[in-house]
C-alpha cells in the first residue's frame, strides 16, 4: 500500500477527506465530477462569475439535484440563470 499526503482545506475534516478518497479509489463506486470552470463556462463572460460563486452553485447542485436525473448541462444552466437573477436584483 502507498502512503499519500493530502492538503485538506480548513473547512474539511481529515476524516471526510479520507472517506472521499477511499470512495474515489474503490472499484465499487462511480462518481461524476463537475468543476467550477464548467459552471463559469455556462455563465458566459458577462458578468464574470467568481470562483466562490461557482463553488456556491456546485454546492447547491450537489445538495439539491434530482437523483433520478443527475446533474446535466441543463441543470447547470438553470442554476446559473438563478444566479444571474440574484445578480440583477442586487444591482
Amino acid at each position: 500500500m502507498k502512503q499519500v499526503t493530502l492538503n485538506v482545506p480548513d473547512d474539511v475534516t481529515v476524516e471526510k477527506a479520507q472517506d472521499a478518497l477511499d470512495q474515489a479509489l474503490s472499484p465499487d463506486w462511480i462518481s461524476l465530477h463537475w468543476h467550477i470552470s464548467d459552471v463559469q463556462d455556462a455563465a458566459g463572460s458577462h458578468p464574470e462569475m467568481s470562483d466562490e460563486d461557482a463553488r456556491d452553485i456546485l454546492e447547491e447542485l450537489d445538495n439539491r439535484h434530482d437523483c433520478n436525473y443527475g446533474v446535466t448541462w441543463d441543470t447547470i444552466h438553470h442554476y446559473v440563470d438563478i444566479w444571474r437573477e440574484h445578480q440583477e436584483e442586487a444591482a
